[in-house]
């Protein structure tokens, strides 16, 4: 005699029927088969609307697909990523809006770039800072700083720049064979012609900008305490305190190295002259909810 098979819709509407043939509570029962009171209460409800259909294993795939775009639409991201690889979910979504494209999650971007390869495993990110560090008006606070570029004939340059510290605009950005006091000057009165004098700059601890981890008073501290600008420095090891001037360097670095490189100081400067105009009136800003320094 050959084996039944028993579905595993029958095994179920036996567990529904088993109290009417033993008197046992549901309790008893689902403590009997190991399920819980939820599972057996949705098999009776699913049984009482389908019948020996409802009993049967239902798919775990979801009705719709909130991640999945149009063909046109995920060819076009993928598009944007391919002709700029340093642009990410968010700053591809920016650009879709910019265009008049009506654009999905940046979630939904990010699948897409998962997707097509167009995106490394990320190391885990560490926690982002409970405060954000901004001045409420513009000309209130700048930042300067320097940072080194290599350049194609084999030496180094220096760029020192101002960036305003509440709209993140890019004040000045100056090259120079060296990170002197001379040209730390040179940028700040470059800006302060354009824009006015601001009531604070904030600075790190090089010598080009203080000397007061040193016992005395440079050239640029001295410069600006006669125009009545208050001089402030981070922390020495500090670095977050000038947290926007090193993510503008990067930003720098990366642009240069798409643009460049750049031969000498005088093409260094015809770059920096161009990246100044592309970040405070191109660039979407993603510290000011991605809009342009310039607006």
């Amino acid at each position: 005699m050959g084996l039944k098979v028993v579905t595993m819709a029958e095994m179920r509407l036996d567990v529904l029927t088993e109290r009417l043939r033993t008197g046992e509570t549901v309790a008893d029962v689902c403590r009997r088969y190991g399920i819980s009171r939820d599972t057996y209460y949705r098999y009776r409800r699913r049984y009482l609307a389908e019948g020996l259909a409802g009993l049967e294993d239902q798919s775990r795939r979801p009705g719709s697909s909130p991640g999945k775009i149009p063909a046109q639409l995920e060819l076009q991201v993928v598009e944007m990523r391919k002709d700029h690889p340093r642009w990410g979910a968010r700053r591809i979504r920016t650009e879709l809006i910019r265009v008049g494209v009506d654009p999905p999650a940046i979630s939904t971007i990010h699948q897409v770039l998962v997707r097509n390869g167009l995106v490394a495993p990320q190391p885990p990110r560490r926690p982002k800072a409970d405060q954000r560090f901004e001045r409420d008006i513009a000309n209130d606070l700048w930042q300067i700083d320097a940072t080194q570029i290599p350049l194609g004939d084999g030496t180094k340059g220096w760029v020192v720049d101002l960036i305003d510290d509440h709209s993140r605009y890019l004040l000045a950005a100056l090259a120079g064979p060296a990170a002197t006091g001379e040209l730390a000057w040179d940028a700040f009165e470059i800006a302060a012609s354009r824009y006015g004098l601001p009531r604070q700059v904030l600075s790190d601890n090089g010598l080009c900008f203080t000397g007061r981890l040193h016992g005395t008073e440079v050239m640029f501290e001295t410069s600006l305490d006669d125009l009545g600008v208050e001089m402030i420095n981070s922390a020495p090891y500090h670095p977050q305190t000038l947290g926007k001037l090193e993510r503008f360097h990067r930003t720098l670095k990366e642009w240069l190295a798409d643009e460049g490189p750049p031969w000498d100081l005088e093409h260094l400067q015809e770059l920096l002259d161009g990246f100044r105009f592309h970040y405070n009136r191109r660039r979407p800003h993603r510290g000011i909810g991605g809009a342009r320094s310039a607006t």
